[in-house]
């Protein structure tokens, strides 16, 4: 590192990059819950939309390694990374793609490989052609610098498809909580409005944006709290004082069974938001940033009396 600037920016990226890993590595604790699953299968139903013709696939926050079946099955002749953060998710979607026997020796190598990073470290560049990720931008408190890492994973023109929950996620439940007067709410998440201008500020061309809204039910409050846990969107005790008993704790199980429908099951919603873009051919300098053509250089370099620029390809 030239400056301090460098070193300490270096420094706090690699802190919230192990943060994130930390959280996940919770979530191998449950089995991947439904809701993280449909929201993978609706996601692949739109694949075919971006008509991209991939050789190398991405997969950022892979998890449980649901998303990689399902890339595997779009494109079969395409090599299919996943990234994961947690080395404890990351072990379990290997094992799932992991050759057994004889044609573990003897066979081809499979085509889809894990590996225990993230997507948004710059020292790990897949060069993809698609960047798949399935709820898993809001892991991250810096969205934009993860925006960022995610159009440097992508080749010129390589398309980016994602998922995220929008502000009407969970609402019974924020409503629940606003009632019991506890300050803690389920995860805060980004109106899809407002992310479509964040890909654009992180650089990314044509986006576009939509969302549906998908709703679940539970035979209980403590079924449905449970299934959640794996999506870091439970009230958190660290939030609110008022969630660090039980008793407290048994106060909010009760209220969201209180509006349980006549059926006894309780319902939740999620507001399930869909983005894709493109990494640009040509891109745009932005603030902080200077881009010259190698000719251009060159020819500047030949001038007498004109300093000499590097170029760094």
């Amino acid at each position: 590192m030239d400056r301090p600037d460098q070193f300490l920016a270096a420094q706090q990226q690699a802190r919230w990059l192990a943060a994130a890993a930390c959280a996940r590595d919770r979530l191998a604790r449950w089995p991947a819950p439904y809701i993280w699953q449909e929201a993978a299968r609706r996601m692949a139903e739109r694949l075919p939309l971006l008509r991209a013709q991939a050789q190398r696939v991405l997969d950022a926050g892979c998890a449980w390694g649901d998303g990689l079946d399902l890339l595997q099955k779009q494109y079969p002749a395409a090599q299919i990374l996943g990234y994961e953060p947690s080395p404890l998710l990351a072990q379990l979607a290997s094992k799932r793609f992991a050759r057994a026997g004889l044609a573990r020796w003897f066979g081809r190598p499979s085509r889809v490989q894990v590996q225990a990073v993230d997507a948004a470290d710059p020292e790990y560049p897949a060069q993809a052609d698609v960047l798949w990720s399935n709820l898993y931008l809001d892991w991250h408190h810096d969205r934009m610098r993860v925006l960022e890492a995610w159009r440097r994973q992508l080749q010129p023109e390589g398309a980016l498809f994602f998922t995220t929950f929008g502000p009407d996620t969970l609402k019974e439940l924020g409503e629940v909580c606003r009632t019991l007067g506890h300050s803690s709410q389920p995860m805060a998440f980004t109106d899809m409005h407002d992310l479509g201008d964040e890909l654009v500020q992180a650089g990314f061309a044509d986006p576009v944006m939509d969302m549906e809204m998908v709703r679940m039910t539970w035979p209980s409050a403590q079924a449905a709290l449970t299934e959640l846990r794996a999506l870091g969107a439970v009230p958190h005790a660290a939030h609110s004082r008022g969630l660090r008993t039980p008793r407290a704790w048994q106060a909010l199980v009760d209220a969201l069974n209180a509006t349980a429908q006549a059926d006894g099951r309780v319902t939740l919603t999620f507001e399930l938001v869909y983005g894709h873009a493109f990494r640009p051919r040509t891109e745009r300098a932005r603030a902080g940033e200077a881009t010259f053509g190698v000719e251009q250089l060159r020819n500047t370099a030949r001038q007498p009396g004109l300093p000499t620029r590097t170029h760094r390809g």
